[in-house]
């Protein structure tokens, strides 16, 4: 029986016939979307109850994403402490709206829920990756980070080629945030091990789109890499 599969198909027609400029020091970022608690295992766990559901029934349905969300939360951890010694700007992104009256969320997460002003605990990042003074904060209220937001414009002024990207959810900000990284030209390396979705199927199938692309990379790979990217 033939023993090539789809992956395989897909790999070789992705060929990079036009390299990227080199990653230096100057030209890469880290970009970490949605660290914070309305992404946390037990932020749903707490909407699930007050709808209703019960509680022991809703830890368990949610106890493969609290595995999967902590993992990945601490390889977010190490990839900020990494690119921090090595001198790489930290950029952070959240799900915040700009009043408090939440009226410039967009309309699709207002209809969710989803507005949280300046200061709500859901909006909070959580302690592993809080940004240190002079690391950049970008608020959005959609899905992806360059959608609404002047994302694009800082990482152009501070002329930034390469974005390493890591945070939630996989299948939804981190995708939506990555197409728009690709097709505004940046060079997008997806962090498997510290990004994750709510169901683990979801995940597996974003990144093995990318896979094939050669744009996935482990936490440990980056952390290689962002070791020896040189200064200029």
């Amino acid at each position: 029986m033939p023993t090539t599969t789809i992956k395989d198909v897909l790999a070789a027609c992705y060929k990079q016939v036009e390299q990227p400029p080199p990653a230096t020091k100057a030209n890469t970022a880290l970009l970490l979307v949605d660290v914070q608690t309305l992404a946390t295992p037990e932020h749903l766990a707490a909407r699930a109850v007050e709808a209703g559901l019960p509680s022991t029934e809703v830890t368990a349905a949610l106890a493969d994403y609290h595995q999967r969300f902590y993992a990945a939360v601490g390889n977010c951890e190490r990839l900020l402490t990494s690119a921090r010694a090595n001198g790489v700007p930290c950029l952070h992104v959240k799900i915040e709206s700009l009043g408090g009256d939440g009226r410039d969320t967009g309309p699709a997460h207002r209809r969710m829920g989803w507005s949280y002003p300046p200061g709500s605990n859901e909006s909070q990042f959580l302690a592993a990756v809080t940004p240190t003074p002079g690391e950049i904060v970008i608020t959005k209220t959609v899905s992806g980070a360059f959608t609404a937001t002047n994302l694009d414009s800082v990482l152009r002024h501070m002329h930034i080629e390469w974005l390493i990207i890591a945070g939630f959810e996989t299948d939804e900000c981190i995708e939506a945030t990555g197409r728009a990284a690709l097709d505004l030209g940046y060079t997008a390396l997806f962090a498997d091990d510290a990004c994750t979705a709510y169901e683990a199927a979801a995940h597996q199938q974003f990144m093995s789109k990318y896979q094939s692309w050669g744009l996935l990379r482990s936490s440990e790979q980056l952390m290689e890499m962002l070791a020896q990217l040189p200064s200029d």
